[in-house]
Formats: C-alpha cells, structure tokens, sequence
C-alpha cells in the first residue's frame, strides 16, 4: 500500500518553500509533486521517501497535510502504456480521482499516481491483471 501527502496551502509566494524547507530540513526526498491552484488556496500533492516522517514534521509546524491512499503502478516507458492501463480502469467503471506520474528509468519504466474512488477494485483489478503496484517501501528505494 502507498501514500502520498496531500497538503492544502495559501497561493502565495513562499508557501511551497516552507513546504520544501521543513523536508529539506528532515532530510526527506520527493519523488514526484503535483501543485493544483483553484484561485487563492491550492493543494500540493507529494511523493516522499518517507510519508510517516514528512506527514509528522508537516504537522509539527502546524502545515495542513493529510495522508492519501494511492495506486502507483509501474508501466513500460512507451507509447500506448498509459492508454492501455486506462483500458482496464475504464472496463471496470473506475473514475480516477487524481493522477500524475513520473519516469523512473528512461526509455525502461514510469510510474503513474492514481487516487481512484473505488480503491480496492482498482487495486485487485490491476494486480489481476499483472501490473506492478509499488509499495511505500518500494517507493523509497527508487
């Protein structure tokens, strides 16, 4: 099972350094970001190496964040990867919810983010049909 950070912030200029700061500071890596403004109030959506801690030093300084479940699936680094994982969500009327990826090693394998509503059949969908999920643990390991 994997989490990423979802963090509910101002839009304003340094707000998302704050953010990058108090990681830096605990020596947290992120792997992928989303940043989504709706006007003057946005979510930051995370990928870090280590949720728990981040989520806890978030916290600690009083920063909005909550943990979100997640589906990160490996697929191919190529043309057409991507249309066919969604083939297999859209077959089983699974709305995504959110999405983003990030290429883990060129031209060999990506890796797409997804929130999906009906989150544990989109998790045994996927695994049934062979894709690989990553774990928390897996993630900070890349």
């Amino acid at each position: 099972m994997a989490y990423h950070l979802s963090i509910f912030v101002e839009n304003r200029p340094g707000k998302l350094e704050k953010i990058t700061k108090v990681l830096a500071d605990n020596r947290i890596n992120i792997r992928a970001i989303s940043v989504a403004s709706a006007g003057e109030f946005g979510v930051v959506k995370l990928l870090v190496n280590e949720g728990d801690r981040a989520f806890a030093a978030l916290r600690e300084q009083n920063i909005t964040v909550s943990k979100r479940r997640i589906l990160v699936i490996l697929l191919p680094d190529l043309p057409g990867a991507m249309y066919d994982l969604l083939v297999v969500l859209s077959e089983k009327s699974i709305n995504l919810e959110d999405c983003y990826g990030f290429v883990v090693e060129s031209k060999k394998q990506a890796a797409v983010v997804i929130e999906a509503e009906k989150y544990p059949l989109a998790e045994g969908v996927l695994k049934e049909k062979g894709y690989q999920l990553l774990s928390d643990e897996e993630l900070a390991s890349i």
